[in-house]
């Protein structure tokens, strides 16, 4: 799960309150579905946070050069960066990164002397697998 503090390391410019602990359930560009606990990106256009806000979103990334619409209340989060679709890219990116080490976390890890004595273990274990095979099992 993507959580405000890792969005917050990403782009430490930010306006509202802080959501420490809370995680995004959704992160889109798309302000017209249902976005609970969403964080919107607005790529296209900055003209529908509103709507985005309206439909579950809980903060939003926003174009340093685009002027913050007087409707936003004071404490929704904004993360405050200067290419929208840059900061999006580097956001999923930066999920994917974090969801494969989480992964890695999980996994039994191989550690060997040598990347030649992985590659013949391996090769051996395929080699008894054959042979169960041919055998028929025990």
């Amino acid at each position: 799960m993507l959580f405000y503090e890792d969005v917050k390391t990403m782009f430490p410019h930010t306006r509202g309150i802080q959501l420490k602990g809370v995680g995004f359930h959704a992160v889109s560009p798309l302000y017209d579905i249902r976005l609970e606990k969403g964080l919107y990106v607005p790529m296209v256009s900055h003209d529908h946070l509103f709507e985005s806000i309206n439909n579950g979103a809980i903060a939003s990334l926003w174009d340093s050069k685009v002027e913050v619409p007087r409707f936003v209340p004071n404490h929704f989060p904004l993360f405050i960066v200067k290419d929208v679709l840059l900061a999006y890219d580097e956001l999923i990116h930066f999920y994917k990164q974090k969801n494969n080490q989480e992964k890695w976390e999980i996994m039994t890890k191989f550690i060997c002397n040598s990347e030649s004595s992985l590659i013949k273990s391996i090769e051996a274990e395929s080699l008894e697998d054959q042979d169960m095979k041919q055998k028929g099992g025990e």
